[in-house]
This record gives C-alpha cells, structure tokens and sequence, in this order.
C-alpha cells in the first residue's frame, strides 16, 4: 500500500511540533497568585512535617522558599535607600546573609514546630503586578487564628513573595527600622556584623 507523501510530511512536521507545544503549556509556570502561593507553603509544609520533627527546620525548607520568594527584592526593600551606598560585594553578601536570616525567622513564626491549618482568602490587587493574599493560621496549640497576609510581584520567572505581614506587622518595614540607623552610622559593614551576630544566636521568631 503506497502511502501518501503529503500526508507523510505532515505528520512529520505536525506530531513532533504538537508534543513541543503540549510539554511547553505543561511546563509553562502557572500565571495565578494563589495557586503559586498554596502550592508553594504546600510544598513546605511537606518537607518540614515528613517525620524529622524540628530539626534543622530552616535548611530543609530553604529551597522551597527560594523558589516562592524574591529574596534579593525583599533584601533590597529591607535596607532601603541605603542599598544604593553598598559596593556590589557587598550588595551579594548582605543578600546572603539576610536571606539567611529571613528563611529562619520565617520556619520559626509560620511554619513553627506543628502542622498548622492555613485558610486562604482571596487575592487582593495593589497594582496591575502586585497581589496581597491574607490567610489566617490556627494550630492545635492555639484558638486564636494568626492573620498572615502575603505580597507577591509578578516577575519574568512568575510570582514571587515580596514581603509577609504577621499580625499587621511587616516582615520588610520591621527589618528596615532596624537597619536603618545601623546603616547611617556603619555602612554596609555594620550591617553584615549585625546580621552575622544575629544568625550566631539561637533562631529567635521575633529577629
């Protein structure tokens, strides 16, 4: 049976350019605010609650984080104007070490050392590019539900976290009030010693 070269052709061409297409719909990131942010403290909630207790909370759920949040965004809101001061070494090792810092404070304020129940509410626009998603977080320790409000940008690489409100109270405003005068009477160098000294001490929920 002598097969149809036209025919030919066009499965050639079509099926191979049809499968590129469907594993890259597949693959593209999902352009959705709350879905990126429920999958993301998902994901974290996993790691952190597969069976090793508290232990070394931070470093198993550092990837998950990197992934969901804009670290050096948040670095750069952080340190306010005096960012622009920093040499770009500095600039990289601050983002280090604050990133550092932020996945601890954040492993020990909301995903803490239970499996809470987190509710989600729906998303709020502040701007054609930013979200504000509140949730409210109860554990079995506590009644009283903490309000966890989450402020995403939407970046080339898809949502990103670029800042977390626990009970009101900024994650980035409360680090900026603190580095703001270390930052006037020491530059750069003040900065790393404090965050340095900070992650030196036991992990503190309010650092």
């Amino acid at each position: 049976m002598r097969l149809d070269p036209f025919r030919s052709i066009l499965k050639s061409v079509l099926v191979p350019l049809i499968l590129s297409v469907a594993r890259t719909s597949s693959a593209a990131p999902v352009d959705d605010p709350a879905t990126m942010l429920r999958s993301s403290i998902d994901e974290m909630l996993s790691i952190a609650y597969a069976g090793h207790g508290n232990e070394n909370l931070p470093a198993r759920v550092r990837p998950s984080v990197e992934k969901s949040f804009a670290l050096d965004l948040v670095t750069r809101q952080a340190m306010g104007p005096g960012w622009r001061q920093f040499s770009a070494a500095e600039q990289k090792r601050i983002t280090e070490l604050f990133s550092e810092l932020l996945i601890r404070t954040y492993s020990a304020r909301v995903v803490g050392t239970e499996r809470p129940k987190i509710s989600y509410s729906a998303p709020v626009e502040l701007a054609p590019d930013r979200r504000e998603i509140p949730t409210r977080v109860i554990t079995s320790s506590s009644n009283d539900p903490i309000a966890v409000v989450y402020r995403l940008i939407r970046l080339p690489a898809g949502w990103r976290v670029y800042d977390v409100l626990i009970e009101g109270v900024s994650f980035v405003a409360n680090y900026r009030a603190q580095f703001d005068e270390i930052i006037q009477k020491g530059g750069a160098p003040a900065v790393i010693r404090t965050i340095e000294a900070k992650l030196a001490t036991p992990a503190d929920s309010r650092s």
